[in-house]
């Protein structure tokens, strides 16, 4: 944690809640996910393990690219690249999105998924709430659910 520092809560789920934070002696921001190892199992947490060590090798400009992980006695924490908005919020907000920024969004998501299952990776949980979009309209696809290399 000595090389963070946590800006406030952006986000929450059921596997922990995501705070914006800047890497210490720099400007970079970054997002932090810390997730509880209280009450998991012990095939739980080797699965998160597996999937960090997963998304650790993954470089595709529409995947949030993890920056770097650690654990502490209570959690586990993920650091990855911080996008800005949510998909779900947007659509949320605004009720639909013109379709040419839909096709846009669409075109991205296949090239992000034909990277993941060109790598024997399945992304188990697509919705809105896992694509963030970041600069310039580029979508970021996160939370992978549990990732499970295809067998």
């Amino acid at each position: 944690m000595e090389g963070y520092r946590v800006l406030g809560a952006v986000g929450g789920g059921s596997f922990g809640t995501v705070y914006k934070a800047r890497r210490r002696h720099s400007a970079q921001v970054v997002a932090m996910k810390f997730i509880p190892k209280l009450g998991r199992s012990r095939q739980e947490l080797r699965s998160l393990r597996r999937e960090m060590e997963v998304m650790r090798g993954l470089r595709h400009p529409n995947i949030v690219r993890m920056l770097d992980s650690f654990e502490t006695e209570q959690e586990v924490v993920v650091v990855t690249e911080y996008a800005e908005g949510e998909l779900f919020q947007i659509l949320e907000d605004d009720g639909s999105l013109p379709e040419e920024q839909v096709q846009a969004i669409a075109a991205q998501l296949v090239s992000a998924l034909y990277y993941l299952h060109s790598h024997r990776i399945l992304h188990r949980d697509m919705k809105p709430q896992n694509i963030l979009l970041g600069k310039d309209g580029v979508i970021k696809l996160c939370d992978f659910g549990w990732v499970l290399a295809a067998s």
